[in-house]
């Protein structure tokens, strides 16, 4: 269905998000979407719904999915019954969306011939690589770790590191000189040099085949959603953007305050892992 053509989904009302937040207080982002449908501006609903990520709208149909989520009785009104006909509608365009663009590179023979060529490469018992701000670490998910390529004495392990909350990227503090992780200090009280905050791409995105095997299934089982990348990169992420700014002004605060102690009445926490 394009929702965007359904007479039932057609905007009649212009409420914006200020307004809802002043009815129903603080909201998040699906309730947002049922809000604004619910008050007929399936415009704004829709552009806030083209803001989730992959992992949010699956939970969301999942939850949709389940029998009595479609039962009348279970709204209060027919406006709440629409909003979450339209949010079904919206999930179900997104997933027809996907599986057309999986179908398109299936069928696209330069795209073949590259996956293929990716695979037998794969099989052949080379692992992957990702660049980490201009290093080449290797992928042994096996081992749950990135090692350097270069110097393979110095890895990262995966339990190192922090999962965002999409659940498709891990965080890390890394250290661009020593090409390592950084984990700072409760009591930091300056930014440091050479640190940059990283984004690195969730298992299946990184060795699909080496999850695959890891859970039981057969070897190119996740390639159809899940294609080997040609090439893989972290994306980098300036310290000015992570958390650690704010934690270590929390910090002066605190010193500033009690002269002579330290933070250890610091209840924020801190950014261990690449926030």
């Amino acid at each position: 269905m394009d929702t965007s053509k359904e007479p039932l989904f057609n905007s009649t009302g212009n409420i914006t998000k200020e307004n809802l937040i002043a009815l129903y207080g603080p909201l998040l982002s699906g309730e947002l979407v049922l809000r604004f449908a619910e008050h007929k501006n399936f415009d704004a609903a829709r552009i806030e719904f083209q803001t989730w990520d992959e992992r949010s709208v699956v939970e969301m149909g999942n939850l949709l999915g389940q029998d009595y989520r479609t039962q009348t009785v279970v709204y209060k009104t027919k406006d709440e019954y629409i909003a979450a006909l339209f949010l079904k509608a919206l999930i179900n365009e997104w997933e027809d969306n996907r599986l057309e663009k999986i179908r398109v590179r299936l069928e696209d023979p330069v795209q073949q011939k590259l996956a293929a060529d990716l695979l037998k490469i794969r099989l052949s018992g080379k692992l992957p690589h990702i660049d980490l701000a201009g290093t080449d670490f290797t992928i042994d998910w096996r081992l749950r770790q990135l090692r350097e390529t270069a110097e393979p004495w110095k890895n990262i392990s995966f339990k190192e590191m922090e999962m965002a909350e999409s659940g498709e990227e891990y965080l890390i503090f890394f250290d661009t000189e020593n090409q390592n992780i950084y984990i700072p200090d409760d009591d930091i009280t300056e930014l440091p040099e050479n640190i940059v905050g990283l984004e690195i791409p969730y298992e299946l995105k990184l060795d699909p085949i080496a999850v695959a095997r890891d859970c039981g299934m057969e070897e190119i089982f996740l390639l159809a959603e899940h294609p080997i990348q040609e090439t893989l990169s972290a994306k980098v992420i300036p310290l000015s953007e992570t958390g650690l700014p704010e934690f270590i002004a929390n910090n002066n605060r605190n010193n500033s305050r009690v002269p002579g102690h330290g933070v250890g009445d610091n209840n924020n926490q801190s950014p261990r892992r690449g926030r």
